[in-house]
């Protein structure tokens, strides 16, 4: 039974308030995730660090040297409604409109989508496709990770129990450059997914570079399919090619079976998605 809730009002006293009560306590942003989970029984914590007063977390911003800086506070609704969002990152855009619905995206911190640290995380497969890393505060100061190595197995990540995520970076998109996510959720778009797959490349004279897939909700953890990206960089962007990256990225998937969908089922929408991703990616 929850017994404490602190609100914190520097990133030091929140990292302090973890170190202190060790794990029977749990940081608070969102809440879309926790609170569901409390109510369930599945997580009990006796103490609540609530960062909703560290306003220099709610930070969104982009410049040319650094790229896209997304605070640990800022929500599913803030990426949609920022311009720099939709000019240079699109898909984070389009991937915050397929999570629930507006009452949820105005809630949910795309920093905690990341550090609930579910294998169907949505922001997960995009931002893995952007090459995005986070950046972790504690007792010692600041550490940069890169989002790659964040997740350790399911709802566990690269965070120890005092620290915090204080931010998402995500470089500067190249020219020529495009992303997308596709989803198959349980009933529509916005649902959970049983299948996510993210795709980003760059076209240069006409061949494919730079390229990356990820995937999600068919591994223990988020992750970037190599074999897919080796098909097709260096190639000119073709539906034989990204079919043939559909079939490596459902080689390296890992699903389960469970009331969502089967593995079977999960590893051919892997390539169906994944081809769609690529081809999006390449404005074909």
């Amino acid at each position: 039974m929850l017994k404490e809730l602190f609100r914190p009002t520097s990133k030091k006293e929140a990292v302090d308030l973890l170190a202190k009560h060790g794990g029977k306590a749990k940081v608070l942003a969102g809440g879309t995730d926790l609170v569901v989970l409390m109510r369930a029984g599945k997580v009990t914590p006796d103490v609540l660090v609530s960062l909703n007063r560290l306003d220099e977390l709610r930070h969104l911003s982009f410049n040319p040297d650094d790229g896209l800086r997304i605070g640990a506070l800022v929500t599913h609704s803030e990426l949609i409604e920022n311009n720099d969002v939709l000019e240079r990152y699109p898909v984070l855009a389009e991937t915050a409109r397929t999570i629930g619905g507006p009452p949820v995206r105005n809630a949910a911190s795309v920093a905690g989508n990341l550090c609930h640290a579910a294998p169907s995380a949505d922001f997960a497969p995009p931002l893995l496709a952007l090459d995005a890393s986070v950046v972790l505060f504690g007792p010692e100061g600041e550490r940069t990770v890169p989002l790659s190595k964040f997740f350790k197995s399911p709802n566990k990540t690269a965070l120890a129990q005092n620290e915090i995520l204080t931010e998402i970076r995500v470089p500067r998109p190249a020219e020529g450059s495009g992303a997308s996510y596709q989803k198959l959720g349980v009933r529509s778009a916005m649902e959970i997914a049983m299948v996510g797959v993210a795709a980003s490349l760059t076209r240069t004279n006409g061949k494919c570079s730079n390229v990356r897939v990820a995937l999600g909700s068919v591994a223990p953890t988020p992750i970037l399919a190599q074999s897919a990206a080796k098909a097709v960089e260096g190639k000119a962007p073709s539906a034989e090619v990204f079919a043939e990256a559909g079939e490596a990225a459902a080689a390296e998937s890992k699903p389960i079976t469970d009331i969502r969908a089967s593995a079977e089922y999960r590893k051919k929408m892997v390539a169906v998605l994944t081809r769609r991703a690529l081809a999006r990616s390449a404005g074909l």
